[in-house]
């Protein structure tokens, strides 16, 4: 990895608001630390600033806010940890603001993780006269492509700091030094004292990331996978690996067909939850056992949302696929028939390319002739043909069961091309709503 400490000043100073940070720390003991000072030096995109002094900086965080435009509020009012954020088009980055953990600023960053998040930069309104600290040799690892903890008990406090040495490994990359290793697989059973929600956005950002089959290597190599998914992990990783190569090949030929693709793929589901990292997540842990991503989805708690995708999505087979050859060519039809699904009709199409891909089927072709049908809609249901005030008033159906199956009838004769209009969607049930069972 290309390490370059010009980038400490460089790097810095074209972040949006540091030279007003500068400015506002004239007064103040403060360093950066941690994540952005690993990120500003290999070059990476920064969108946490850490920000610790001796001090309660709590005045600082505010006065910075206030002068800026900026929203503050506490994170843990007790340790007094606040953020400050910009609603700029997230391109501002998040500031966060602490004091000391330790006595000093080195025992600070001896209680780290990692030897690459336990390095400070003091900030001055002399730019030129900042300077590195780096007690643990953080800077020599990073040039050396190594992650090693900082101290024997670095994930004895926070087991989660396993799963983040994961990430770290994978996005980088980097080798995991033996002995770090050693303690990773040891604490990986310890997991259980973390939140799911914590453990879910970390396994997301290793899916998410451009290296992600090295990080389901690690996933296995730290014992992580094999706690977490409980399916004897490393010994189907291989096939997991191989998986996702052919699913995320499968996407960008589509993207190159049909640009909008990509678009869908960044869409969010939740905040940190991509449609392409949902989709990668589900279709790989049904690889591993097809019960498995609805037993996680809720254990994780996620959102109404993504358990109705997920559950949907792990039931699609290649059945479904060729439904797709009867469907009438409407917009219309389709969305009927993917939301008879229970999911949004962009995300089960990308859903159903990846299966279809999985199982070797020659149909791309069909799959990118939907693509621009299905970017007509909006992701909600069509409005239906016919409301349910004629449906009281020419056939007598009460509000209710009758007029459910009347409805669920017209639909299904709409996706299969037997009506298209209200006045067509009328006559059916006139002749055909005798026969709904």
């Amino acid at each position: 990895m290309l390490v370059d400490t010009g980038n400490l000043e460089s790097g810095l100073k074209c972040l949006p608001l540091f030279d007003k940070l500068i400015a506002c720390c004239a007064d103040w003991e403060v360093y950066v630390v941690g994540g952005a000072v690993r990120d500003v030096l290999t070059g990476q995109t920064i969108q946490d600033v850490d920000l610790i002094s001796p001090e309660d900086p709590t005045t600082l965080a505010k006065s910075f806010a206030g002068a800026h435009g900026g929203h503050w509020f506490w994170l843990d009012e007790e340790r007094r940890q606040s953020r400050v954020v910009f609603d700029r088009d997230k391109l501002y980055p998040v500031f966060d603001f602490a004091p000391f953990r330790a006595s000093s600023l080195d025992q600070d960053l001896l209680d780290r993780d990692f030897t690459i998040n336990a390095m400070a930069l003091h900030l001055s309104a002399n730019f030129t006269t900042r300077s590195l600290v780096d007690p643990v040799s953080g800077l020599t690892d990073l040039q050396q492509d190594l992650l090693r903890m900082v101290s024997g008990d670095a994930f004895a406090n926070d087991p989660l700091r396993i799963v983040k040495g994961v990430r770290h490994a994978t996005a980088l990359p980097l080798q995991i030094e033996e002995k770090t290793l050693d303690c990773m697989q040891a604490g990986s059973t310890e997991l259980c004292r973390v939140a799911p929600e914590r453990i879910r956005q970390e396994i997301w950002k290793i899916l998410a990331s451009e290296e992600a089959a090295r990080g389901l290597h690690l996933l296995s190599e730290s014992n992580v996978g094999n706690y977490l998914f409980k399916n004897n992990y490393s010994a189907k990783y291989c096939d997991l690996t191989e998986a996702l190569v052919v699913v995320r090949n499968c996407w960008r030929s589509l993207s190159r067909q049909q640009p909008e693709v990509r678009d869908w793929l960044a869409r969010e589901v939740e905040q940190g939850l991509s449609f392409e990292t949902l989709l990668l997540w589900t279709l790989l842990l049904a690889r591993l056992d097809a019960d498995l991503p609805g037993r996680l989805a809720e254990e994780w708690l996620l959102s109404r949302k993504a358990k109705a995708y997920v559950k949907a999505v792990a039931e699609i087979n290649l059945e479904t696929l060729e439904e797709l050859n009867k469907l009438s060519r409407r917009p219309r039809a389709f969305a009927w028939w993917a939301h008879g699904y229970g999911i949004e009709p962009r995300l089960w199409l990308l859903a159903l390319a990846a299966i279809d891909a999985l199982n070797e089927q020659a149909s791309g072709d069909l799959l990118c002739s939907w693509v621009p049908v299905v970017d007509t809609l909006d992701g909600q249901p069509p409005e239906e043909l016919v409301d349910g005030h004629w449906l009281q008033l020419e056939l007598g159906l009460p509000v209710g069961p009758d007029m459910s199956r009347a409805l669920r009838l017209l639909r299904k004769a709409e996706i299969y091309g037997r009506v298209d209009s209200p006045e067509n969607a009328r006559e059916y049930l006139l002749n055909h709503y005798k026969n709904i069972d």
